[in-house]
């Protein structure tokens, strides 16, 4: 199963194989709230019990991965990362170089907000 975060919810999405063309194909099992994810009835009916495990263990790594600690640490080696990915998108030819490319336009658009929300400029800190 592919969890992909959205602005506002994260997509579920398994892999079917399709033997029509002969190749897995992606079908959006259902959508939950990205701020307070959980798992409500419909959600439990169209997955089966190994999905609904798979589900809570992403949850659960979310979770941990969203604690203050690991969000700090995060933002201590954005920049760090932000070089590195353009080294990449300079240098590579992925083929999922497009997908990538579109999650880190959102990302970027959804940090640019936080951070002039929370009164940062381009200019550095305030004096």
């Amino acid at each position: 199963m592919q969890f992909r975060e959205r602005r506002q919810v994260i997509q579920l999405i398994r892999t079917v194989y399709d033997p029509e063309i002969k190749r897995g194909r992606s079908e959006m099992v259902g959508r939950m709230d990205r701020d307070v994810p959980e798992i409500d009835a419909e959600l439990r009916q169209a997955c089966s019990e190994e999905e609904i495990q798979e589900i809570e263990e992403f949850l659960e790594a979310r979770t941990a991965m969203l604690s203050e600690g690991a969000v700090r640490d995060s933002v201590t080696g954005l920049a760090r990362h932000m070089r590195l990915a353009e080294s990449y998108f300079r240098t590579q030819h992925d083929p999922d170089a497009a997908r990538l490319a579109a999650e880190i336009f959102t990302a970027w658009d959804d940090l640019k907000k936080a951070i002039h929300k929370a009164g940062y400029r381009k200019k550095g800190p305030q004096n």
